[in-house]
């Protein structure tokens, strides 16, 4: 059975060269092979350089392990740019996408990278990227340097995306939260930053009503959904716990989960994690992703298909759910 990759990643070599080339933070230190974020956060690039930029090599993992096809999605950077460098570079980001398409047809789907802090370039170029390159969805970050996505500012990119039909894959980024910087990258991202700014900037955009305003929003979250599956009934239960004017949803949280969010398999091989996730959220509302390359291809795919699934739960799992969502695109 073929699977649906909804989280691979890559980065465009222009925008590489531009972080390499840049003064501030980020920037890609060359010499150091190390993207430094901040001046605490270092990211050692060596093991990833070559995974991110060589695509034969991507494609012959996919045939190796029944991936038929991959949304490709581009690395953090970009959305913490100003828009005098984010609004070119991410335009030249999605046509390099757009080639990669056409490169390997029906092999590779694209995904929109915006330059969030210009809303109106970014509704503009998602209906460019949509109408004119094909892509299925925007890939976005849980902050824009230390933005909190949720903000009425912002509220138009949702409603564009809702109105074209496509879906949000909201990828954890590094938390604005300075003492965690003082572990490094590792702790300040994958091991916990990660999780919980994704956690936050998903639960804000639930009790902010971002999903009562635009109901059409399809949001989809990585890591069998940042931890919330296991906390979702306690959620749900104490945000009515006393009175509380400031919470602006509609429905229980758990309900913008049945009809609005959808989580993959991407970075988490933990059974008892997807066992939680399916019995809170139903295998309807699990897809697969393999996080390439930030986890290793080869043991993401096994543990799928080593799942305890019935075939039905393996086809929606595998493919079924991703179709759904992308509504043949």
């Amino acid at each position: 059975m073929k699977l649906i990759d909804l989280e691979n990643h890559y980065y465009d070599p222009a925008t590489v060269e531009a972080m390499a080339a840049r003064d501030g933070y980020p920037f890609f230190d060359r010499d150091g092979r190390a993207i430094c974020w901040n001046e605490k956060i270092r990211m050692p690039f060596d093991a990833l350089h070559d995974l991110l930029l060589d695509f034969d090599r991507r494609i012959e993992s996919m045939d190796r392990n029944g991936i038929a096809t991959a949304v490709i999605s581009p690395s953090q950077g970009l959305e913490e740019l100003d828009p005098s460098e984010s609004v070119p570079l991410t335009r030249k980001n999605n046509d390099t996408t757009y080639a990669l398409t056409q490169k390997y047809r029906g092999r590779c789907l694209g995904s929109a990278a915006l330059p969030v802090k210009d809303v109106a370039a970014s509704c503009k170029e998602l209906q460019r990227c949509v109408d004119e390159l094909g892509f299925v969805c925007w890939h976005t970050h849980s902050n824009y340097s230390g933005e909190s996505i949720e903000q009425e500012k912002f509220i138009p990119i949702f409603e564009t995306a809702a109105e074209l039909g496509v879906y949000i894959y909201l990828h954890p980024t590094l938390p604005p939260y300075s003492d965690l910087f003082e572990y490094g990258f590792t702790f300040a991202g994958p091991a916990a930053g990660f999780t919980v700014d994704t956690y936050l900037a998903t639960m804000k955009l639930i009790v902010s009503g971002v999903f009562d305003r635009v109901p059409d929003t399809r949001l989809v979250l990585g890591h069998l959904g940042e931890a919330i599956p296991f906390l979702l009934d306690r959620i749900d239960n104490r945000l009515n716990f006393l009175p509380n004017d400031r919470i602006k949803n509609r429905k229980k949280p758990s309900e913008y989960f049945r009809d609005n969010i959808m989580v993959t398999t991407s970075g988490n091989m933990s059974p008892a994690a997807f066992r939680c996730t399916k019995d809170v959220l139903g295998i309807e509302s699990i897809t697969f992703g393999s996080d390439y390359p930030y986890e290793n291809i080869d043991e993401m795919t096994d543990y799928v298909k080593m799942l305890d699934l019935a075939e039905d739960e393996r086809e929606l799992l595998f493919r079924g759910n991703a179709e759904r969502l992308m509504g043949g695109r």
